[in-house]
């Protein structure tokens, strides 16, 4: 398996080349560019937001446990289910568990940490995060690889290794 990495100027090209290829019949095609390329919503905001109910949630439990169930002291008359004071902890416990939940959840969504890859050997990828979009095609036959990026205007194209 080899690894045809082709460098376009800007995205509308990376996208136009990017049809005609997945229409060409290549499959295995990665993007990479200095921006995110018409990615759809993340997931993220979703899992931060499950991470601070859950927080809240177990803040707020953990509190009455403590005092209702666990360690239940009558003091001066007063209830032993005492929500207005839960409401403090559990929020710093919800935004705690939303902050982990972020950082974490941030390194699965983008399948991190990858410190290298074999594509990043293509002198083409050296350029992809400042001013270049990069299409990388993972093929058996390379030639014909080189030939379609050629053909769809690609500025540079490299091989390496899979």
């Amino acid at each position: 398996m080899r690894i045809v990495v082709g460098a376009f100027p800007d995205e509308t090209a990376m996208q136009a080349a990017l049809g005609r290829l997945r229409e060409a019949g290549f499959n295995a095609i990665e993007t990479y560019g200095p921006k995110p390329a018409g990615e759809g919503h993340s997931p993220l905001p979703l899992v931060i937001l499950a991470g601070g109910l859950f927080g809240a949630a177990l803040g707020f439990w953990w509190q009455t446990h403590e005092t209702v169930q666990a360690y239940p002291l009558d003091i001066g008359g007063r209830p032993l289910f005492s929500w207005p004071a839960y409401v403090p902890i559990a929020l710093e416990i919800g935004i705690l568990l939303a902050i982990a939940s972020g950082v974490f959840g941030f390194f699965v969504v983008n399948r991190m940490p990858r410190l290298w890859e074999p594509v990043d050997d293509a002198p083409a990828m050296r350029r992809a995060t400042s001013d270049r979009w990069c299409i990388a095609i993972t093929t058996e036959t390379p030639e014909q690889a080189r030939h379609a990026l050629w053909r769809f205007a690609a500025l540079e194209v490299d091989e390496v290794a899979a």
